[in-house]
């Protein structure tokens, strides 16, 4: 008799779902497509010259310790220069304030499973990032949706959502937040909505996890200080990442929070992996100690840039007026939000993929009901003259249906 593994899973698993965005991936990815779905950074810049030179001196060091296991917390000297980079940023921190992660993602991950237990209550902005929705469920925790404006999330709806579970009897230890240039909306939080939320999180004894994956992929102006910047009371546990400022491969993020948080995350990073990828954190250190990784990071704002600017002015010109969209000051995201007389975005997304065109639509970054009206468009992999040809595809898609509601109103 064939086995049935179904009866072999364990309960827990049932929280476990696949993202929306992932499933249909391999269909907005073929070729043909021009596609704004993927977040993914630019592999066209991916400094393959620098990788091989420092991958080349560490396989051939005598040691040989950047082949070896690493200890649990991370190389030491990543850890020193990443805590000195956050002090520059306003926040005191130490070197055992910081352990290396499988990306930003394995810290959130950690997070959860040491502090979330099944049923808990965990405030997310909305929309949210799906990869941060998915962590929380899949530990038992339950998501709850924080409305949001270009300002950031709303304090008052976040106070009163607090309240509303609290007469529940479920009071809400977490607020996880991706402050800067939002996935997806490319939202920024201002600095006043900073300090309301953090005096909110330490009215009713509130956890933030800060997530900063695109904080240094300014394209104008500059950034609020980082919630672990402003914070006074230890309650802040910042993540960020490699991934979007160097290349995603190497899987090299870290999380920086009080020293006894570290030392649980720590334990639980023992069972999950051991170390991350020792060949990768020394590869990070070589080049973020020479200086190279933020010489590189300045040649990635000017692409990126020049991506965003091409997506906002094609927008303009082409898109109907009835369509609204944000306009990013850094990240890889713009947020696309439809009247209701048109048909879902998901419905949308079928009719762009018949035009050689595709984006996320946006139901996938709400915890409940929301956002079939809306869609996330990433600028991140594509040039601007592809950017300019696929948003026009798509205005005159749009078109046909202001057109059908003015005939519709007109009584034809």
């Amino acid at each position: 008799m064939e086995i049935n593994w179904q009866e072999f899973y364990a309960r827990r698993t049932r929280q476990i779902t696949g993202s929306q965005i992932r499933q249909f991936f391999a269909l907005t990815e073929r070729p043909e497509i021009i596609s704004f779905a993927g977040g993914f950074p630019a592999s066209d810049f991916f400094p393959r010259e620098e990788i091989g030179r420092v991958l080349g001196e560490l396989a051939c060091a005598e040691n040989s310790h950047a082949l070896q296991y690493a200890p649990t917390e991370g190389n030491h000297d990543l850890r020193a220069y990443l805590a000195a980079k956050i002090r520059c940023a306003g926040s005191a921190c130490h070197i055992d304030n910081i352990i290396i992660t499988n990306g930003s993602q394995q810290g959130l991950d950690l997070l959860c499973r040491i502090l979330v237990n099944p049923g808990d209550p965990v405030l997310v902005e909305e929309p949210a990032y799906v990869g941060g929705m998915g962590a929380i469920k899949s530990y038992g925790g339950v998501p709850a949706g924080i409305p949001m404006d270009g300002e950031g999330p709303l304090p008052a709806a976040m106070e009163k959502t607090i309240l509303k579970l609290e007469r529940q009897g479920r009071h809400p230890r977490l607020f996880y937040t991706v402050t800067n240039f939002h996935n997806p909306t490319g939202y920024t939080t201002s600095l006043a909505r900073r300090k309301a939320i953090l005096a909110l999180a330490e009215d009713y004894n509130i956890v933030i996890i800060e997530d900063n994956p695109y904080g240094e992929l300014c394209y104008e102006g500059t950034v609020p200080p980082n919630y672990q910047a402003l914070d006074r009371s230890g309650r802040v546990i910042y993540l960020g990442s490699y991934s979007k400022i160097f290349i995603p491969g190497i899987r090299i993020g870290w999380m920086a929070a009080p020293q006894a948080v570290i030392e649980k995350v720590c334990l639980a990073k023992q069972t999950a992996d051991l170390c991350s990828n020792s060949l990768g954190q020394r590869l990070a250190y070589r080049l973020s100690a020479e200086g190279f990784i933020d010489r590189h990071v300045k040649k990635l704002i000017c692409f990126y840039r020049k991506n965003r600017d091409a997506m906002l002015e094609t927008m303009e010109r082409c898109f109907p007026p009835e369509i609204n969209f944000t306009r990013p000051q850094g990240g890889f995201f713009v947020w696309v939000q439809f009247p209701p007389f048109y048909p879902p975005a998901r419905e949308l997304l079928h009719l762009a993929l018949e035009q050689g065109v595709a984006f996320v639509h946006g139901e996938g970054f709400f915890s409940g009901a929301g956002g079939s009206h809306a869609a996330r468009f990433s600028f991140s992999q594509v040039s601007p003259e592809k950017i300019a040809a696929g948003i026009s595809r798509l205005g005159k898609l749009f078109y046909r249906f202001r057109e059908e509601d003015t005939r519709q109103a007109a009584g034809e």
